[in-house]
């Protein structure tokens, strides 16, 4: 037995993200690798220690994530051998195997690029993609030979086969509409039916046979002339998502259920289980030497080996299985199924053999909890694999137990974890507690994952129907919201009829409800529409229309606060002059501050009168002691969410002062942690500190340092920014699209050509904004700004008919009532200017 199971050789580190494909460079059992990161890797044997690799290089041509990978060994045309990577860009790009140097691009696919392959003794590539096409490509002439076309959804895999009995080559796809068809050029000759869903790989046994993985949790092997299922192979618990050959008679497989199994040709069950850490294992391959090398979700490549020579210390090994063993297991995503707790034996069963490699068994330890363990015939004992969390009482897919327990994802707890495939048949996560807002979940799910804004509502609405009936907890009938007055916002609910408007009923003081940055139009007869409801004097409105002038600030303010109005933008290609958002009431912010410390509770929260002088000091220009009233002003910015908007308001105006700049980010841990403490405060449900943080960063492009740690960060900054822009009204989109127009008049410049790109893909994302005309008008003047910058980005434009400034242009025709004469003129302006550049 020692003979035929695999151990640990080592583990390869270096992705950021999942490694959703991995493929072997045959010429020296290397490894090349791709990864959600947007990076693929090439890896070789280390020449010094026989049980590693070394990482050789950074292949990063990609803008998108890669989702599979091919390696071409050498002929005579391309002697180094060549790597080609399919992105969910829609290209594939393609390298020297030996330099690792980017030589060309192959682009036809009008979606991501899921699956390649090539045919051997020929110069031809093959791809699938989710647009539902195979394509054929010369890497000679770099040219699409013929699509195929025939299947109904996303092609998640090809494969080239020899019909011996006719001498020909028959090419396999296999697709999301759980079929796999053969083909003869482009036309069909076979259809293979029996899976039950997706159709996520393909490989070749032997001359006649091959081997397909699914979504069905099942293995089949086929017959390619006779299209008889000749096997199905059952094990796996989960989406089975790659298969690979390791010799004649053994083939390897990875799935959802975080497992590797190892499989005898002749028998329906796997000879061997390999649980891992992660908790998807996405792609296998196995290297000339029998090795199998694994991609998983957490970023790694696990390889594992049967020669002893090449297998990783006991030391690392054990490291190994302790990190197995104290990982959670979700019944609910059909790792193990679903448990009912009083019927699980006791840790006596332990001590009985198990009666096949890769058994498992589950254990009631008591007190609600439940270990697993798999029976390893190696060692001939029981190894645990994990805390069992959730049981069969569960109502929903996903959803935590019944006895509160959390579902662990991506180092969070959740009360769900759903697993969601979209139209392209792809498996997602997709966490959620029953305290978040469903479209705020839903965005930050596309974001995460990349995908188009259309399924925004469908995920919202899945997230809505699934977790129908869950509440946070039990609450009198006359619950009030605490931050509208109303009754508890549930998305696609009525409004309450309680028989009473409360809609501004202030939970606080009983008064008018305070809006930041609002203006009240609904009808209401109110005493005085100024009136504040925390101090009874004009209302403070961060940077909003106050009902009095705003106060004139003395000459030692100057270097902190615009007096002046902040200037209207013109409708001019291109914008080259940072927008700065200094205007401010500071009587009234420091109104708000002074009251709201009056009722901090909590040592260090509240801040006495000399103190809050030095913080007004430090607004009206006054540096000295700098780094004492900046200490003030992290102090109290632990203050609770809902009173944190005028501390925010201040940060806002003081990062035009050089020397607050200087203090920031001269030091990278400082400006680290102040940006980290801003974020912490971007809650949905809180627009005013939405509004006032993206006011603090639009400012930072004022100053050197400021706009260098905006620049560093920009990819991370400009992902918020995109997660909030659908969910913000008036002057807080203003805020955040001030963000975007600032990193377009950089780009411009300083003639950044990589994030004008970044930030001209970034205008498909906003095809179902509901644009104030303000903020549209921002959105505007930073595309025209970008085709002042980039000539790609203008021929682009030109000379396709799907593109980013195209879907930009057409949410703006829809919204057109509701923009003004200004908009409309300067929208004309900027579809002139890409049409005469």
């Amino acid at each position: 037995m020692a003979n035929t199971s695999y151990r640990l050789r080592c583990q390869l580190y270096g992705h950021e993200s999942d490694v959703r494909s991995v493929s072997t460079i045959t010429e020296y059992d290397g490894i090349i690798s791709g990864s959600r990161d947007k990076t693929a890797r090439i890896w070789r044997p280390s020449a010094t220690d026989k049980t590693s690799f070394e990482q050789r290089a950074v292949l990063s041509n990609h803008t998108n994530y890669i989702i599979s990978t091919c390696y071409i060994p050498s002929c005579d045309q391309f002697p180094d051998g060549l790597i080609a990577t399919g992105s969910n860009d829609k290209k594939i790009c393609v390298y020297s195997a030996k330099q690792g140097t980017y030589l060309f691009s192959l682009e036809g696919h009008e979606q991501a690029v899921s699956c390649l392959s090539y045919i051997p003794q020929s110069d031809l590539l093959l791809s699938g993609s989710w647009d539902t096409t195979g394509r054929v490509w010369s890497l000679s002439t770099k040219q699409c030979t013929h699509t195929i076309k025939g299947h109904s959804k996303a092609v998640w895999a090809i494969l080239s086969m020899n019909d011996v009995k006719n001498n020909f080559k028959i090419i396999l796809t296999g697709g999301a509409d759980n079929l796999i068809f053969a083909w003869k050029n482009e036309t069909k000759i076979q259809t293979y039916e029996g899976h039950t869903n997706c159709v996520r790989s393909l490989v070749a046994l032997n001359a006649n046979e091959f081997l397909s993985s699914s979504n069905d949790n099942f293995i089949k092997r086929w017959n390619i002339n006779s299209a008889q299922c000749l096997q199905t192979y059952k094990g796996h618990t989960n989406f089975v998502y790659s298969i690979t050959m390791i010799s004649s008679d053994q083939f390897a497989s990875v799935s959802e259920d975080r497992s590797l199994c190892i499989w005898s040709i002749n028998e329906k069950e796997s000879i061997q289980t390999i649980r891992l850490p992660s908790g998807t294992v996405w792609s296998v391959c196995s290297l000339t030497n029998h090795d199998v090398a694994v991609g998983c979700s957490d970023g790694r490549i696990c390889i594992f080996s049967k020669d002893q020579t090449r297998m990783a210390t006991m030391e690392e090994i054990a490291g190994f299985e302790q990190e197995i063993a104290s990982t959670t297991i979700q019944t609910k995503t059909g790792d193990l199924g679903e448990v009912k707790i009083d019927d699980l034996p006791t840790e006596d069963a332990l001590k009985k053999p198990g009666t096949r490699e890769g058994q498992t068994t589950m254990i009631n330890k008591g007190g609600g909890q439940v270990e697993a363990y798999q029976w390893n015939m190696l060692d001939q004992r029981w190894m645990k694999i994990g805390d069992v969390v959730g049981s069969a009482d569960s109502t929903s897919q996903g959803q935590a137990s019944a006895t509160g327990d959390k579902i662990l994802f991506e180092g969070k707890y959740y009360d769900y974890v759903f697993n969601v495939e979209l139209d392209e048949g792809v498996p997602l996560k997709l966490p959620y507690n029953i305290s978040d807002d469903p479209w705020f979940a839903a965005q930050a799910f596309i974001h995460r994952n990349e995908l188009s804004q259309m399924f925004l509502d469908q995920i919202a609405q899945f997230i809505i129907t699934n977790t129908k009936g869950m509440v946070i907890d039990q609450r009198a009938a006359d619950f009030t919201d605490p931050f509208t007055g109303g009754g508890r916002y549930v998305p696609g609910s009525s409004p309450m009829d309680t028989g009473e408007h409360r809609s501004n009923y202030d939970p606080f003081t009983g008064a008018g409800r305070y809006v930041p940055n609002s203006n009240s139009s609904t009808g209401r007869q109110t005493t005085n529409v100024t009136q504040d409801p925390f101090t009874g004097s004009g209302r403070y409105v961060p940077n909003g229309d106050n009902n009095q002038p705003p106060k004139l600030l003395s000459a030692s303010q100057s270097t902190v606060i615009k007096t002046e109005k902040d200037a209207e933008l013109s409708a001019t290609f291109p914008q080259n002059h940072y927008i700065v958002m200094g205007n401010a009431d500071t009587v009234k912010i420091f109104g708000k501050l002074k009251e709201f410390n009056e009722s901090a509770a909590g040592d260090g929260l509240r801040l006495s009168d000399i103190q809050l002088q030095e913080i007004n000091d430090l607004v009206n220009g006054n540096t000295t002691y700098l780094e004492t009233k900046m200490n003030l002003l992290f102090q109290i910015l632990k203050w609770p969410t809902d009173k944190v908007f005028p501390i925010l308001d201040i940060i806002r105006l003081i990062v035009l002062n050089a020397d607050v700049c200087k203090y920031i980010f001269e030091n990278d841990i400082r400006s680290n942690e102040f940006i980290a403490q801003l974020l912490q405060y971007l809650q949905p449900d809180q627009s005013a500190n939405i509004m006032l943080i993206f006011r603090t960063l639009t400012n930072l492009f004022s100053n050197d340092l400021g706009e260098k740690f905006l620049i560093k960060n920009s990819n991370s900054i400009l992902a918020k920014t995109l997660i909030y822009l659908p969910l913000t009204k008036k002057n807080t989109q203003i805020a955040l699209t001030n963000v975007i127009l600032n990193y377009c008049i950089y780009a411009y410049r300083s003639n950044d050509q990589r994030l004008s790109n970044y930030l001209y893909e970034c205008y498909k994302e906003f095809v179902d904004i509901q644009f104030e005309s303000d903020g549209a008008k921002r959105l505007i003047l930073g595309l025209g700004t970008l085709f002042c910058t980039n000539a790609e980005i203008v021929l682009n434009v030109q000379t396709t008919t799907d593109n980013s400034a195209k879907r930009f242009f057409t949410a703006l025709e829809k919204s057109a009532a509701q923009l003004n004469s200004d908009t409309l003129e300067c929208f004309e302006r900027c579809r002139a200017l890409v049409k005469n550049l």
